[in-house]
């Protein structure tokens, strides 16, 4: 005969121990707040069920959150693709988009217009030939102009091997600085060899 009951869960105990344990549990916490609302307590399974239906619920929210979709062109993200789906029907994404859009033409008008005066640009070349010939237009670009070069290299001293220029900066600043410490090395040992 089970002496021992939680009136909240409907339960009965054979041991007092049982009955102190199942008084700490999560499942009689939640009886005791549905009495407290005059709902009636649920069963241990349908409990259970609750429980793993809710933590799946969470990591379904989390999966959703960690799949943000973003829009590059207005800079902004969304956390869910509802939102952004909505965002990119918006005016206001419509209107970017299309300012985008006539900022990259002008800018490869104005790359043609270069190119045209440079004379890499020929109306009858195919467009294999002008994406070369874009391509090498960046390329000069991306160098600095042969004054330019002539300022740097008199500023550093002499002028430095081509292979020195691929070499990462750090390298060239620590092969510098060893120079140094050698060239250091080697007054202070004269000095010392004259003062003998």
């Amino acid at each position: 005969m089970a002496s021992y009951t939680c009136i909240s869960c409907r339960v009965a105990f054979a041991d007092g121990e049982v009955q102190r344990a199942h008084y700490k549990t999560d499942w009689h916490r939640y009886n005791l707040k549905r009495k407290v609302a005059n709902m009636p307590p649920v069963t241990a399974e349908n409990f259970q069920e609750r429980v793993l239906a809710q933590r799946a619920a969470a990591e379904q929210q989390l999966n959703d959150t960690a799949l943000t979709e973003g829009c590059a062109i207005c800079n902004k993200k969304f956390s869910t693709a509802n939102a952004y789906q909505n965002h990119l029907q918006s005016h206001k994404h419509q209107q970017a988009e299309k300012q985008a859009l006539l900022a990259a033409q002008r800018k490869v008008e104005k790359m043609n217009e270069k190119n045209l005066e440079k004379g890499l640009g020929d109306e009858k070349a195919d467009h294999d030939t002008r994406n070369e010939a874009l391509q090498q237009a960046l390329r000069e670009q991306q160098r600095p102009s042969p004054a330019k070069q002539a300022k740097v290299q008199a500023s550093q001293g002499a002028s430095k091997p081509r292979m020195e220029k691929e070499r990462p900066p750090r390298m060239m600043w620590l092969e510098e600085q060893a120079k140094r410490r050698e060239k250091e090395e080697g007054a202070t040992a004269e000095n010392g060899k004259e003062g003998r």
